[in-house]
């Protein structure tokens, strides 16, 4: 998990790390975020070549060591790097987070394929629910050193030299462990599936599939729009330190951990998309709170992070689940491979387009608070848009969105949501009076 979030530019560590200690510019950092949803645009060029000759494993573990590789190279060079945006410090920023972004996008997809194979249908909800549940935990762990180590070192730049190797060291471990994995047809996957061009007309002929892409797509750009730049803003306009700013993170981390088995529960009953609906419209709704975020009421950032925490949990493990249920079997490596690639050339427009809005705004003379209020107000008005195309994408065995609201009506489900599940099914009673009375002797 570290390295998997140190590998987006968009997360606050990076963005601490390119807009302050080496002073990149909102548009270098725009261009520098939008890196990964552009390899995923062009992973679709690659994975046909790999699932030729590697099945699905092989390939995930070879994309994990290119990531691996690229990470210490940037490790060793961070010193040499200078401090202050040039021709040096932006070419190799980008061709190390291009590199970065590439073993990435291949490893989402190959993974997701491999998984496909390993997981049944009847437990997905569940298997991920908990699963997911653990690795935000992890990251829970991750988050509190990131901020102790932060704050004893100042953000200076052996702070993330020492967090970048720790989470490299990880990542040894966690490769190591894929290695030791053999799940039910490794080594079948790669001869199972047609040739890529026969697997690109079975996609293009599934109408639901499609219609899926399309909502990605919409949803890819509203988010990533001006998502890259919630962290600049708090750093910039909120006046926080990198480790106070992964303490509010570490809120929504924590609430989405809590949440991740209850919301796997109701996608196995309802269905995903209901679910995912249900949980984007809560999770967009507190969104609107940062159009009112400023250095005089921090305290609705807690109240922010917690439920955008709890909600967008719901959505992340829905959109999952709902993408191993609907790819074909006959085109299931290509099929994801489209629907990332596709749905990231959107994504992929997004923090550029949001970098260059602040910087008009900024040459206008418009104050950056008032700036940055107007672009949050954005995205939860153009996500919650995009559930009219995900109604529009048909799964079978799924109830109505009318089923799920009902069902977070009920008590117990709002409290498994909380994690306070265990208080629900405590039962309160008067204990019985164990001192005879007269009348009881009579």
């Amino acid at each position: 998990m570290p390295i998997t979030v140190l590998s987006q530019p968009g997360n606050s560590v990076i963005a601490a790390l390119l807009t302050g200690t080496f002073a990149l510019s909102t548009q270098t950092y725009g261009l520098i975020s939008s890196l990964p949803f552009c390899f995923n645009f062009l992973q679709v060029l690659l994975t046909p070549l790999l699932t030729q000759r590697l099945d699905a494993r092989a390939s995930t573990i070879a994309s994990a060591w290119l990531g691996f590789a690229t990470w210490v190279a940037l490790l060793v060079a961070l010193p040499w790097i200078p401090r202050s945006e040039n021709e040096v410090s932006r070419t190799i920023f980008l061709v190390a987070f291009s590199l970065i972004a590439l073993s990435t996008s291949l490893n989402g997809v190959t993974w997701n394929a491999w998984m496909q194979q390993s997981v049944p249908v009847r437990l997905r909800g569940k298997y991920f629910g908990r699963r997911n549940r653990l690795l935000y935990l992890s990251l829970v762990g991750f988050m509190l050193v990131l901020s102790g180590l932060l704050a004893w070192l100042n953000g200076s730049l052996l702070a993330f030299q020492v967090l970048f190797a720790g989470a490299l060291l990880m990542r040894v471990v966690s490769v190591t462990a894929q290695h030791r994995m053999h799940t039910p047809g490794t080594g079948r996957a790669a001869q199972s599936e047609p040739h890529w061009r026969e697997q690109v007309r079975i996609v293009r002929g599934d109408a639901t599939l499609v219609r899926f892409i399309v909502f990605a797509s919409l949803m890819g750009f509203a988010v990533s729009l001006f998502g890259p730049f919630y962290p600049v803003f708090m750093y910039e306009e909120l006046h926080l330190s990198v480790a106070r700013v992964n303490l509010y993170l570490l809120i929504g981390v924590f609430a989405a951990a809590v949440a991740f088995p209850a919301w796997g529960r109701l996608l196995d009953r309802f269905g995903n998309i209901p679910v995912m609906i249900v949980a984007l419209v809560l999770w967009q709704s507190s969104n609107f709170l940062w159009c009112f975020l400023g250095p005089d009421n921090l305290w609705l950032l807690g109240l922010i992070q917690a439920a955008g925490g709890l909600f967008s949990a719901g959505y992340g493990i829905g959109l999952f689940g709902l993408l191993l249920k609907l790819t074909p079997p006959g085109a299931r490596t290509m099929g994801m491979a489209l629907f990332v690639s596709i749905s990231s050339l959107t994504a992929a427009l997004g923090p550029i387009t949001g970098g260059y809005l602040l910087g008009w705004a900024h040459t206008r003379g418009i104050p950056a608070l008032d700036a940055y209020h107007t672009a949050f107000l954005c995205m939860p008005v153009l996500t919650m848009a995009s559930c009219f195309f995900l109604r529009r994408v048909t799964e079978p065995n799924s109830s109505s969105v009318t089923d799920v609201v009902g069902a977070m009506r009920n008590v117990r489900t709002i409290a498994s949501l909380f994690g306070l599940t265990f208080l629900v099914n405590q039962v309160f009673y008067r204990a019985a009076d164990r001192r005879a009375r007269p009348a009881a002797a009579e």
